[in-house]
């Protein structure tokens, strides 16, 4: 219970760098100005800044939830795992699926970093609309040449190379905790239809509310 709770302390630690690294060097105060103002007249422009200076805690305080709800999600759907007879699923508890997400979870932060990197020192010439439809290495990058459907930003941010890493270090772990009695392929398809279904499950609920918000 310990190690879990330091693992997740490490983990929003790192997630309130990537907030603060975020706000001082990539989402400023000029490019959100610069974006809104294109629509909005300048004093609601003035009042939305004043109202961010004044709730910029609220970021903080969600984050920590957000994590803790995801890394619970995923647990939630490992733990489906001990409806299969597995070798030594009966010694494997809900705290070491916990354990297993919360690592896994570095994988995401590493991307954070990746996009930290990209808009800071490559691509600087960007514009606020450019960070909200960005994620990296992933398929959203090329969405004007696969579909502009609102609908589809999501799938297509999922569909991303940290997305992959994360299968692939659920596929070991879980293989890990069953004390390697199963083969890599096996693991893969164990995670499919616990994760897999739960993260499909998630994609189709954004992708419906994401369309019905459109009519």
């Amino acid at each position: 219970m310990m190690k879990n709770f330091i693992i997740f302390i490490i983990v929003v630690l790192c997630y309130f760098l990537l907030t603060y690294l975020d706000k001082a060097y990539i989402s400023t105060n000029s490019k959100i100005f610069d974006f809104l103002s294109k629509d909005y007249p300048d004093s609601l422009v003035q009042n939305y800044m004043e109202s961010q200076k004044k709730w910029w805690w609220v970021s903080y305080v969600v984050t920590p939830i957000f994590i803790g709800i995801k890394v619970l999600l995923v647990a939630f759907c490992l733990n489906f795992l001990k409806l299969f007879e597995l070798p030594n699923i009966g010694q494997i508890t809900f705290g070491d699926f916990v354990f297993l997400a919360l690592i896994a979870e570095s994988i995401f932060v590493i991307a954070g970093f990746y996009k930290f990197i990209n808009f800071h020192f490559i691509n600087t010439d960007y514009t606020l609309e450019d960070l909200q439809t960005y994620y990296p290495i992933s398929l959203i990058n090329l969405r004007e040449h696969i579909s502009t459907e609102k609908w589809l930003a999501y799938p297509l941010q999922l569909a991303n190379l940290f997305e992959l890493f994360y299968w692939g270090f659920l596929t070991w772990g879980v293989r890990e905790l069953l004390e390697e009695k199963i083969s890599y392929v096996k693991s893969l398809g164990l995670i499919s239809i616990t994760y897999g279904i739960g993260l499909l499950f998630w994609a189709v609920t954004v992708c419906f509310l994401i369309l019905n918000a459109q009519y």
